[in-house]
């Protein structure tokens, strides 16, 4: 039996190859055959050597287990520690012996159904290519952030409280908690008009409110709604009276109006509103003649319109 394989690795140094180790076992000596025999019988059926002692991945491995009246042989073709196939062969008889040509059969056929992998050849070395130079990349900007907080410095107009329209320096202080929010105060000083004549009034007003306002649409172009409620001081003093008194006296308003914020450069900010008050008791001024009685100068209106616009410094 030993002349085929003598006779095969004699062979022209082209044969083919199956690129497969053997891994023989048979701790209780139940094998029909011995490890040569089987590597020479496999390799006359598949007309090439079976097996390459210098294979280091691919094996088949050939356990013989059971005892000699219930004989079989696990057969597995790995890949490194990984299974591809497993075949067992179970003698009916319990001879051994009877299990070799089903196993001749069977291991030629896991050896001829493996994938045929080329050789890996190594790639040619290649000198390293240039690095492209790299093009200038252009900064882009940081994202402008919304300021918290926005202290405007303006003018405030008024029509409504006063016998004519009011005009005055004003400044606001909001702060902005959250992106689509804002709290803060306004107040204004208008300057003191005289009206009528012969007998008239001299009138000035000043007044502080506190605001809240929900801005949907918010950014370098910031657009909302506010609502507002302030505190009104007047001070009247009759004029041409052969007794003029001064007087101070106070009332209040709520309002609603529109509120725009716009970026001009950095944080520098344009902040304008426009609305309108509501008087739930609107004042009168009078003056008292010698016969006695009220003579009505001016009585204020229920809805006042009010404006605002100032140049304002953001922090952000």
């Amino acid at each position: 039996m030993l002349a085929p394989s003598l006779a095969l690795a004699q062979g022209p140094a082209d044969a083919a190859a199956s690129g497969l180790a053997l891994r023989w076992r048979d701790p209780d000596a139940l094998a029909a055959t011995t490890e040569a025999e089987f590597d020479a019988r496999l390799s006359e059926r598949l007309g090439h050597p079976a097996f390459n002692p210098a294979a280091l991945q691919d094996s088949l491995a050939v356990s013989w287990q059971g005892s000699p009246d219930q004989c079989r042989v696990e057969l597995q073709l790995l890949r490194g520690v990984e299974v591809e196939g497993t075949r067992v062969l179970e003698s009916p008889s319990g001879d051994c012996r009877s299990l070799l040509p089903a196993l001749l059969t069977v291991a030629a056929l896991l050896i001829e159904a493996r994938p045929n992998e080329p050789a890996a050849q190594p790639e040619p070395l290649l000198p390293p290519k240039p690095a492209a130079p790299s093009s200038p990349s252009t900064p882009q900007p940081p994202p402008e952030r919304q300021p918290w907080l926005f202290f405007s410095l303006g003018a405030a107009v008024g029509a409504g409280l006063a016998p004519k329209l009011e005009l005055g320096p004003s400044a606001s202080l909001v702060v902005a908690p959250a992106r689509h929010f804002r709290v803060g105060a306004w107040g204004a000083l208008f300057f003191p008009h005289q009206y009528g004549a012969g007998p008239g009034l001299s009138l000035g007003h000043d007044s502080v409110a506190l605001l809240a306002c929900g801005m949907p649409l918010s950014g370098s172009f910031s657009l909302g709604v506010c609502g507002n409620a302030a505190f009104h001081r007047w001070s009247s003093s009759g004029i041409s009276l052969p007794h003029p008194e001064s007087r101070q006296t106070s009332t209040y308003t709520v309002g609603l109006a529109v509120r725009a914020e716009w970026r001009l450069v950095r944080q520098l900010w344009w902040v304008g509103s426009v609305g309108a008050d509501v008087a739930p008791r609107p004042l009168y001024f009078y003056f008292t003649p010698a016969p006695g009685g009220e003579n009505v100068l001016f009585r204020q209106r229920r809805i006042a319109p009010a404006l605002f616009l100032g140049l304002t410094w953001g922090l952000p």
